[in-house]
């Protein structure tokens, strides 16, 4: 059998292990996972957190991330630095990746400094360990995070938190 053969052989049966010949192959789910946290929901923690900042009259950033780290949503009031959309993307993502709130991790500079610069070198310029980053999980199942900067400190996560209790009315509401 020619070398030509063998490869012809293989694709088809490759193909059909794929189901290329079976009708409708362009109709099968894609390949691409979908993100378990809606932009529509991201957008309801977003609101929320945002209308108790305006509550407080103080400004701010807020980034929500799927359970793969990518931005879902992400706003920035009027007036407020710009950096802060890199801290609460830094805080997001600490939360998420350490599944843990970056208060909790931020408090490892004092008691554990050896794991707080370790994951400072692990994750370096991608984690922003103060407090404002929160996970969000689902039936205990991590589905996200959510980080706020600009705030003064601990009321960053109480609007983070304002933002997933919306969250879980909302959810609760679709169910």
């Amino acid at each position: 059998m020619t070398t030509f053969k063998r490869r012809v052989i293989l694709m088809s049966c490759l193909l059909l292990v794929l189901g290329g010949s079976q009708p409708g192959f362009s109709q099968q789910a894609p390949l691409v996972v979908p993100t378990s946290l809606t932009h529509a929901e991201a957008r309801v923690i977003i609101d929320e957190a945002l209308a108790f900042s305006r509550q407080r009259n103080i400004l701010m950033s807020v980034v929500v991330l799927d359970n793969a780290g990518a931005v879902v949503s992400a706003d920035r009031m009027d007036g407020v630095s710009g950096s802060t959309m890199a801290f609460a993307e830094g805080k997001a993502f600490a939360s998420l990746n350490l599944r843990q709130t970056t208060e909790v991790l931020g408090a490892l500079a004092n008691t554990r400094p050896d794991r707080y610069f370790g994951i400072m070198n692990m994750y370096p310029g991608k984690v922003y360990l103060v407090g404002g980053g929160v996970p969000l999980a689902v039936n205990g199942r991590l589905v996200g995070a959510v980080g706020i900067a600009g705030l003064p400190r601990g009321v960053d996560e109480m609007a983070a938190r304002a933002g997933m209790a919306a969250w879980d009315k909302y959810r609760a509401s679709r169910q």
